[in-house]
Order: C-alpha cells, then structure tokens, then sequence
C-alpha cells in the first residue's frame, strides 16, 4: 500500500525578516505620501480629464512584488518583494476614503482608523510569526534547502554551517519518515565533511542591525538611570492623555484658543461640539483612563516589585496603542502621527525592558 503523501504549510525560515520589511516600509509610504501631500497642498497629477492616483501606483508596485518571487528563486528576491509589498499597500490603502465612500472622500473620517487597525493587523500577524514553531524533521529540511541557496553561491559561512546542523540534531527524529530521515543525514554529513570550504561569516545589515540592538540593550537596561528616564516617559504621556480629555470638556460650549506646541499636543477636532458623541466620550474616559494608569505606574514602580508596573504600564500602552488611537485617529486623522509614533517607541522600550527583566530573572535562579 503506497505512503499517503502529507502536504501541510511550512513558514519560511526569515519570514519573521521579510514581514518585518513589509511593516516597516508599509508605514513609511503611508506617512510619506500624507506628509508630502500636505506640505505639496495636494496635487494631482493627470490633466482635466485624467488623475494619475497614487493607489494606481501601489497596485503596480503590488504586481511587481507579487511576479518576482514567482520568477526568481534566490533569497534577495523576497527582500525585495517584501519591500515593494509594503511601499504598494501603503499606497494603495492610503485611498481607502475614496472607495467606501460614494462621493470618493479621500478625507472622510474613518479612513484613517481603517489604515491603522489595518496595521495593527499586520502587526499582530507578525507577532504571530514570532512564535517558535514545532520542530519537526519536515520543516527542518525545507528549512535546510532554503538555506543551501548559501552553498550554491558559495558563502555558507562557518557559523551558518553550525546553526543548521545543530538545529537538525537538536531533536531525536527517530520516529519520523525513514526517507527524510536519510536526506537528513545526507545535509549533515556534506555539512561536516572538514574538505568543504566554508567562507568567513559577514552578517546582513539586519544581523548587524539585531546585534547592535541587542548589545545597546545590554549597556541601557542595566542602569538604573533608564528605569527613572522610562517612568518619566510614562509620566510625560499620562499627562498629555489626560490633559488632551480636560481641554475638550472644558472646550464644548466655547472651544479654547491655543497656538505653539501646546496647540499640537492638545488641540483635537472634538473641541468642536457638533462632533462630540457617544464615540467622542468614550476617547475621553478611556484616555483619563489610561493616563492615570501611567501615572500610577510611573509614581509607585520600585525596582523590587518593577516587573509588576512594568506589566501594568506595558497593559495600557497597548490598550491607547489599538482602542484609544483607532479613535484619536478618527477625530484628529493623521494631524496626530508623531505623537503615536512616540507612543509606539515608549510601548517598545518598555516591552523590551519587561522582557530583559525577566529573562535576567530567570538566569538569577
């Protein structure tokens, strides 16, 4: 009786890479075009009759990354289809105004909530890929056959070598398919014959760019100057989510007046009355809400009981991350993109620093 064959899904072995490119280049296009078309007083390209739009563009881009993993085969190719990926849905989704609208509002008001739980999508299926994943002898060897791409050009390095046969002996495959288990055998054995050259290793750019990120870390984490300089971040954003909300309420009847930086931290279309609704008070409470809570965090953290605030504050960057910024971004649309971007930076330090505290304490036991 023949061998059922099983076909199941295999992750890539730098998905985690390539998705990482796509995020990245997917919210640089959407905030460049936004940047640009406000200081260009957004201009058309086209003539009377015709508009060039920018989603057209991103749909070629979108072609073009889609054609050249179809083509080629070598590993290059999906860093740069990852790119271009990025560069066209952010240029196509940056449109979306015009198309669920019958008027074709590229300005309408839910628009740029969509754009940002869209990303926030991608950031979660990107949290996903981060996940270890079973370590099984079939996707050990569609992982070694993406990798050989190394051998064939001839710059598999020493330490690549070693990383891929310590991940095919790492487990007892002995209950697995006898055929793999000789292919397996097969890679090892090339692998460890000490005739085959093996260039130096020379990291990418985003191996430079991990380990420079990893030693930072090291030498920032472990002064006790970046636990004061990390509450006060949380003190600084605590204050403008709950001054935002003051100005607002005491704004309704009569909206208040402001100019310089405090007009760009706090001034929001919700100081206007005709657009202050049930969605509009949910903002407020939940930015009170959550700017307490950083405060809170900020005032009581104690570096013996730190990794509970920590977690506490980590909770309510992510909370004004997904549900409170969906909301800032429908009222204020993109006038507020710095002030996330900050949110978002604060949001990351903190969870790296979470998870450097609690890998250190479990290396203390």
């Amino acid at each position: 009786m023949e061998k059922k064959i099983q076909r199941r899904l295999v992750r890539r072995v730098y998905s985690e890479r390539y998705l990482l490119i796509t995020l990245v280049s997917f919210a640089l296009s959407v905030s460049a075009i936004r940047v640009f078309l406000e200081i260009a007083g957004y201009p058309q390209f086209g003539s009377d009759e015709l508009h060039i739009a920018h989603v057209l563009w991103g749909g070629l881009l979108l072609f073009a990354s889609s054609l050249l993993p179809l083509i080629f085969v070598n590993k290059r190719i999906l860093d740069i289809s990852a790119l271009l990926s990025g560069i066209g849905v952010g240029l196509f989704i940056d449109e979306v105004g015009k198309f669920i609208t019958q008027t074709n509002n590229y300005f309408y008001p839910a628009a740029a909530p969509i754009i940002y739980v869209f990303f926030l999508l991608t950031i979660q299926i990107y949290r996903m890929i981060r996940k270890p994943i079973k370590n099984d002898l079939r996707a050990n060897l569609f992982h070694t056959l993406e990798e050989f791409e190394e051998v064939l050009e001839g710059d598999l390095s020493d330490i690549e070598k070693e990383k891929i046969i310590n991940r095919m002996e790492a487990v007892d495959f002995a209950s697995e398919d006898k055929d793999l288990l000789v292919l397996k055998e097969m890679f090892v054995s090339f692998l460890k014959d000490p005739s085959r050259p093996f260039v130096e290793h020379d990291p990418d750019l985003f191996e430079k760019a991990a380990n420079w990120l990893s030693c930072l870390e090291e030498k920032i984490f472990e002064k006790e100057k970046f636990q004061i300089y990390l509450r006060l971040l949380w003190f600084f954003l605590g204050s403008v989510l709950v001054a935002q909300p003051l100005f607002i309420v005491s704004g309704i009847d009569e909206p208040i007046r402001m100019s310089g930086w405090l007009k760009s931290i706090v001034d929001s279309s919700l100081l206007h009355s005709e657009n202050f609704n049930l969605f509009g008070f949910i903002r407020i409470v939940l930015q009170v809400f959550s700017g307490v809570g950083l405060w809170v965090s900020a005032l009581f953290y104690k570096v013996k009981k730190g990794r509970k605030w920590i977690s506490v504050a980590h909770l309510i960057l992510l909370i004004v991350l997904t549900v409170v910024n969906s909301l800032v971004f429908y009222y204020d649309q993109f006038s507020t993109i710095i002030f996330v971007l900050i949110e978002f930076l604060v949001f990351l330090l903190t969870t790296r620093f979470l998870n450097w505290q609690s890998n250190s304490y479990h290396h203390g036991f």
